[in-house]
C-alpha cells in the first residue's frame, strides 16, 4: 500500500461512534469501543444489541434503517463490516466529506483508519498493524509478541507508574527523565522486575538518584 499510518490512542469515552454491519467481528468492535467509554449507534439486526451486556444497553442505539448521510451527525468514528462494495463506498465518501474516520472490515481500499490487531494487558495496550495488508499477519504477530511479554507485566506497569511520578519532580525536563530511565532499562531494571525481583529493582532505582544527587546535586 501506498498509504501511511498514524498510530494513535485515542481518548473515546462519551464519543459517538457509529456501527454499520452485522456477524462476530462488529460485535468484537463494538465490545472494544463500549470497553473504552465510547457511544454506539447501529444500523444492524435487531438482535445485535442484545450481544452485549445489558448494563452496557443505554450506551447504544439501535436504527431501523438503512444508511444515510444524516446518521453521520455528531459520529467520531464509522466501522463497517458489511460485505457491499457500494454501500461502504458510500459510506466512506460521506465520512470523509465530513472529516470522520472509517473502518471497513477487510476492504482497505475503503478505510481511513486500519483496526489493529490488540494485546490487552491493562493499563499496557499493545497495537499491532500490517497497514492493512493483512489481518492474518497482524494476528500472527500478536500471538508470537504476547509470548514474549512478562507474565507480570500490569504489575510492572503499575509499579513503574508510580516511581515515574516520584521521580519526575526530581529531574528538570523531559530529556533528563528519558536519560534517567533509558539508563536503568539498559542496565536491566526491567528485566529484574519481570524475574519477579521488585526489591533488587526498587534498589537499582534507589541508587541510581543517590549517584545523580552526587553528579548533580538533585535533590533527594
Amino acid at each position: 500500500m501506498d498509504r501511511v499510518f498514524l498510530p494513535l490512542f485515542l481518548d473515546m469515552k462519551n464519543r459517538a461512534c457509529l456501527l454499520v454491519g452485522s456477524g462476530e467481528e462488529l460485535v468484537r468492535k463494538g465490545q472494544i469501543l463500549l470497553s473504552a467509554g465510547a457511544n454506539l449507534k447501529l444500523i444492524a439486526p435487531r438482535e445485535t444489541p442484545g450481544l452485549w451486556p445489558s448494563q452496557l444497553q443505554d450506551r447504544i442505539h439501535w436504527l431501523s434503517e438503512t444508511f444515510e448521510p444524516q446518521h453521520l451527525v455528531g459520529i467520531w468514528l464509522v466501522v463497517s463490516t458489511h460485505s457491499s462494495h457500494p454501500i461502504n463506498l458510500g459510506i466512506r465518501q460521506e465520512a470523509e466529506a465530513r472529516g470522520i474516520f472509517v473502518n471497513v472490515v477487510d476492504q482497505p481500499d475503503y478505510c481511513s483508519a486500519i483496526w489493529p490487531a490488540l494485546i490487552f494487558r491493562p493499563p499496557v495496550t499493545v497495537a499491532i498493524s500490517t497497514g492493512g495488508t493483512g489481518p492474518a499477519l497482524s494476528g500472527w504477530l500478536k500471538q508470537k509478541i504476547a509470548r514474549e511479554l512478562p507474565e507480570n507485566l500490569e504489575e510492572m506497569a503499575s509499579w513503574f507508574s508510580q516511581w515515574r511520578q516520584m521521580i519526575a519532580p526530581k529531574l528538570k525536563n523531559l530529556e533528563e527523565r528519558g536519560h534517567f530511565w533509558r539508563h536503568l532499562f539498559s542496565q536491566g531494571l526491567l528485566d529484574r522486575f519481570a524475574r519477579g525481583d521488585r526489591s533488587g529493582a526498587d534498589e537499582m532505582i534507589r541508587q541510581a538518584v543517590i549517584v545523580r544527587k552526587k553528579n548533580d546535586s538533585m535533590p533527594v
